[in-house]
């Protein structure tokens, strides 16, 4: 069943209580650096809720926590690793606090794919810019990490989750059009159309667009299209397409910035249509629309920035670079 809150439009909720702290405990044992992420406490999050027991990506890290005792930064130097491939393992990259290497709340050892040296880079810059007291909200690029490696690794895992994504097709925000005002529509038109003609075109598949409606569903073909592109994801794109999904309410939007259709910047002004059409009438509100506007570009750049892959010769030389520079 789907919901209709406002203008938005919303699966059916349910409260889902994060099990963070008991998958903290597992790996309590682990020396070093998983420390650093026990401040990700267990907390209690209203959002659309998938049947499994698969934890949503944001429930774990970008959602308000429960208070809880501060991780003070136990770490000097932060870099970054490169190992190449062995014993079944790809080639990756990794990232060290005081030369060892960062690992997930499930224990695993970050292990960021080769072609993703910036990814790397960024995620090693969030850790060495923490000051005193660890800030888990100022991890987003580490948190897509955690997800894919913690929560994505497995193909069960993959499939369901790209399962629960579908509901975001077919209540995918920008296909619920309103008649007016004038205003509305026109952002409406501008901002959402180009992105639904591109994806008809690009993935050869019809889009249902409902007028002043509450209800809208996607022809079955399109539905088995998307799927196809979701359950084909590897670990790490999923996880973007899940933090997309569900910082956008739409698959379509999340679909473009996939496949660089969009920038960071472009999705959040799709995603804000509503909200700018009602600030050019009544205006802002302090504290309200600003932090949405941050955070929702927050969000949303971490997306771009984890999506972004490098040329291989490019990565060579950037091995190189760090093979001179820790030499010593």
């Amino acid at each position: 069943m789907f919901l209709r809150a406002g203008r938005q439009l919303w699966p059916a909720t349910r409260l889902v209580k994060t099990p963070s702290n008991a998958r903290l405990a597992r790996g309590a044992s682990l020396s070093g650096n998983l420390w650093a992420l026990r401040s990700i406490g267990t907390h209690v999050c209203l959002r659309e809720a998938p049947s499994s027991n698969l934890n949503p990506l944001e429930s774990s890290v970008t959602d308000q926590p429960k208070k809880s005792a501060d991780v003070t930064r136990f770490w000097k130097d932060v870099s970054v690793g490169h190992e190449p491939a062995s014993k079944g393992k790809e080639e990756h990259f990794t990232v060290l606090l005081d030369k060892r290497a960062l690992r997930m709340p499930g224990g695993q050892k970050l292990e960021v794919p080769a072609d993703h040296p910036l990814l790397a880079c960024l995620i090693a810059e969030e850790w060495d810019t923490q000051t005193q007291v660890l800030k888990p909200h100022s991890l987003p690029l580490t948190s897509l990490m955690a997800r894919a490696i913690d929560g994505l690794s497995t193909e069960a895992q993959q499939k369901e989750i790209a399962q629960y994504l579908m509901r975001y097709f077919d209540t995918d925000a920008i296909t619920f059009h309103e008649e007016k005002p004038d205003s509305l529509v026109r952002l409406q038109n501008e901002r959402w159309d180009p992105i639904i003609a591109w994806a008809k075109e690009y993935f050869q598949m019809d889009v249902s667009v409902a007028y002043s409606a509450l209800s809208n569903s996607q022809p079955a073909a399109s539905r088995e299209r998307v799927l196809g592109v979701l359950e084909a994801l590897p670990p790490l794109e999923l996880a973007c397409m899940e933090r997309a999904a569900m910082t956008t309410k739409s698959m379509i939007t999340s679909l473009a910035m996939l496949y660089k259709r969009v920038d960071a910047e472009q999705a959040s002004l799709m995603a804000e249509v509503e909200t700018a059409n009602q600030v050019s009438v009544w205006g802002a509100v302090e504290d309200s629309h600003d932090v949405d506007h941050a955070e929702l570009r927050r969000q949303l750049a971490s997306v771009s920035c984890a999506l972004t892959v490098t040329e291989p010769e490019l990565v060579a030389k950037f091995v190189d670079v760090l093979k001179t520079k820790y030499s010593s």
